[in-house]
């Protein structure tokens, strides 16, 4: 799915700064009132110190009625026996019942959830900024407006009110929890994982990510999500943009000759790059103007790691693949790729003579069994089609050792060694791997 198909992302480049607290809550919000197993789970961290919980849900005969409201004035909020006053916060709340801005006025909250007498009210800061203070003042106006005898301080209010410090890597600890199960359970829930997509776009940090370095090489996915994320700060830092798609990890790639680079990871938790030169018959032109080479090895960051190629023939129909031939320099019998063979082969071939001259092509220069791999009679003479649109194309590819990785990534906030690791290879693919003669 496109990245820009994000719920909650707006269809802007501007970095809205004051309006990021507003986003995220409205996100936050939303989540909870859509996915109420991640709601559940929230409600009773917050509650698990209480008896409010059992309370509420020990029993199939009691009633309770939620609402979730964001951007709600503190006059607005009654009918209650208990608050709690939550922090989301990079920063620690501090000590509440110390405080003492005593300012009466009717503050705007930023989520409040009410659950029949419960009372949740978050106060959320995009980074790390204390908002114990102005939390203090809202619970304090609460108060008075259902109360205006008592003085509000610990003695009088103690009993009715909770400080409870939720940070961001807290909540999105529950949140990446919440959303692994559903996806194992096969019913992920898209506003939960478009809310976890919002958050780790602004910040990585508060998504529960161990460094490479703290990995075994066979979790594979958790070295791709700090791939991901690393990524996620290049697009950020520089004008190369991620791709937007959740079937392939990779950037952008500004070449004539191919448009992206991608990236994996094996068996051995070794980081694969990989590009496809000449995917399309225009990015094709582009290289059999010359003849290609490519260069059989790469400096990255100090170190020179091979390239490998091989070659890969797609086959679309209305530009989607739907078949292709792949191999190596050892399946030729004799040269396929030349500059007469892509100008006479490529592009858009009809069922009938066209057909017949590519089979032909193939027979007399390649030495497997090309029709048994790319299944020919079915997917192409017996499929129906009367057409197709053929490339010749590479597949070329370095690989990182997991080691190396490990080298390079040794602290969780610390994405530094690998965004350098990312750039440079992304610039030595653009400016050092074709070899034009």
């Amino acid at each position: 799915m496109n990245s820009h198909l994000n719920i909650f992302k707006s269809y802007t480049n501007t970095n809205r700064t004051y309006q990021l607290e507003n986003d995220l809550t409205r996100a936050l919000a939303i989540s909870l009132q859509e996915d109420s197993l991640f709601f559940h789970e929230v409600f009773k961290e917050i509650l698990k110190d209480t008896n409010f919980y059992n309370q509420l849900f020990e029993s199939l005969e009691t009633e309770a009625s939620v609402s979730i409201s964001i951007q709600q004035k503190a006059s607005q909020i009654s009918n209650f026996d208990h608050i709690f006053a939550i922090s989301l916060s990079e920063s620690e709340i501090g000590d509440f019942w110390s405080q003492n801005f005593d300012r009466n006025y009717d503050p705007i909250c930023d989520l409040v959830i009410q659950i029949n007498n419960i009372v949740l009210v978050f106060e959320a800061k995009r980074d790390n900024v204390n908002c114990t203070a102005q939390l203090y003042n809202q619970i304090l106006n609460i108060t008075k407006t259902s109360n205006d005898a008592l003085p509000f301080n610990q003695k009088n209010y103690g009993e009715i009110i909770t400080p409870f410090d939720f940070n961001w890597p807290r909540l999105m600890a529950i949140a990446v929890k919440v959303s692994s199960f559903e996806k194992a359970m096969s019913t992920q829930n898209r506003f939960l994982s478009d809310f976890i997509s919002l958050v780790k776009q602004h910040n990585f940090r508060w998504l529960p990510e161990p460094s490479i370095s703290a990995l075994q090489p066979t979790n594979t996915h958790a070295i791709l999500r700090r791939i991901e994320s690393t990524i996620e700060e290049v697009a950020k830092a520089s004008q190369i943009n991620k791709l937007n798609y959740t079937d392939r990890l990779g950037l952008e790639f500004y070449q004539n000759w191919a448009k992206e680079v991608l990236f994996d990871c094996n068996e051995k938790g070794n980081l694969t790059v990989n590009i496809y030169p000449g995917n399309t018959k225009v990015q094709g032109q582009s290289l059999f103007e010359k003849n290609p080479k490519f260069n059989p090895f790469l400096t990255i960051l100090g170190t020179t790691y091979p390239t490998e190629y091989s070659y890969h023939i797609k086959l679309t129909s209305f530009q989607k693949y739907f078949q292709g031939l792949w191999f190596a320099e050892t399946d030729l019998k004799k040269a396929l790729y030349t500059k007469d063979n892509f100008n006479k082969y490529t592009g858009r071939k009809k069922r009938g003579e066209q057909w017949l001259q590519l089979s032909v092509l193939f027979d007399e220069c390649l030495n497997y069994d090309w029709r048994k791999q790319c299944d020919w009679e079915n997917s192409v003479i017996n499929s129906g089609k009367n057409q197709f649109d053929i490339s010749f194309g590479y597949k070329v590819c370095i690989e990182i050792p997991f080691q190396k990785l490990k080298e390079l990534d040794q602290k969780q906030s610390d994405l530094n060694n690998l965004i350098h690791l990312i750039t440079e290879i992304h610039q030595q693919f653009s400016n050092q791997l074709l070899i034009n003669d």
